[in-house]
């Protein structure tokens, strides 16, 4: 019986526009969790902030409606644990995104001729950056949605320096995929 080398994907190829991805949807993932938190804040205070009503219902018996009672059982509850948990899962994310870039590039390969490609999508994506941590900055003072991005302080201290992360990402990532141009089957550290 003969062994065969088993190649568990074909043609491998990593995307060099990760990195401007990864600057999009951080901002997105804090700006929809943010607001999902501002608007489901509005709710709760509204139904929080219904009063008792005593009525009669048809056949002239007296009754209740407690809504409010009701909200801070459900609603209360449900805000509080929501709101800690989309805090974590926006910094898990972000972080989650950012690692999976550096592993991606470090399973792949890629031509040297394409370093220039990816030192221009690298100096893209700083530009970009920049003017994505500055927009964030302004949202922060936002009498809106200030408060509430304000609160999310692990993917807030990312998008505050956003063109910093942006810079460790892309040279490291920039050293795992073409550093990877050594690894071959005769190097003795191959992982394709």
């Amino acid at each position: 019986m003969k062994l065969e080398k088993i190649k568990i994907k074909k043609n491998k190829k990593g995307s060099m526009v990760d990195l401007l991805i990864w600057l999009a949807l951080s901002f997105t993932i804090l700006l929809f969790f943010a607001g999902w938190i501002y608007g489901f804040n509005i709710i709760t205070d509204t139904l929080i902030a219904i009063p008792t009503t005593t009525t009669t219902n048809t056949q002239g018996d007296p009754f209740t409606v407690n809504i409010s009672d009701a909200a801070k059982s459900t609603f209360g509850v449900v805000n509080t644990a929501q709101t800690r948990g989309l805090h974590i899962l926006s910094w898990v994310m972000i972080i989650s995104m950012a690692l999976t870039i550096l592993l991606t590039n470090f399973l792949v390969k890629a031509h040297p001729a394409f370093f220039v490609v990816y030192l221009l999508v690298i100096i893209a994506a700083i530009i970009s950056s920049v003017y994505i941590s500055n927009q964030y900055e302004e949202l922060m003072v936002n009498e809106v949605l200030g408060t509430t991005l304000s609160e999310f302080k692990g993917g807030s201290f990312i998008m505050l320096n956003l063109p910093l992360f942006t810079i460790v990402i892309g040279v490291f990532g920039a050293i795992f995929l073409f550093g990877g141009i050594l690894r071959d089957i005769g190097a003795g550290g191959s992982v394709v």
